[in-house]
């Protein structure tokens, strides 16, 4: 029964977007906690998703996630999703990942 849990939520987790990370940049976003989940949310319903982490807390009502991105992803994309996170109140921090 546990082995079939696991493989529903690797399957569920896989098709929202939360997903191992891919090797590309990550962005990481920290700010008020309904306002991470929500960005955390709309990054799963892009077409094709963005893998995330789920939001952890960091203290005082606030939560940080990552945005994992493919490989090869430009400036341009990066840029775009700093500016979404900045419109919803979150700071961003990039790192990239070798």
């Amino acid at each position: 029964m546990r082995l079939y849990a696991t493989i529903a939520a690797a399957m569920l987790l896989a098709g929202c977007g939360f997903g191992p990370a891919t090797g590309g940049p990550e962005l990481t976003v920290t700010g008020p906690s309904d306002a991470v989940a929500a960005f955390v949310r709309q990054q799963g319903a892009q077409r094709p998703s963005r893998a995330t982490t789920f939001p952890e807390t960091v203290g005082n009502g606030r939560s940080s996630a990552r945005v994992m991105l493919p490989v090869g992803t430009g400036a341009p994309t990066v840029q775009a999703l700093m500016r979404q996170a900045a419109v919803a109140g979150l700071t961003t921090a990039v790192v990239r990942r070798q």
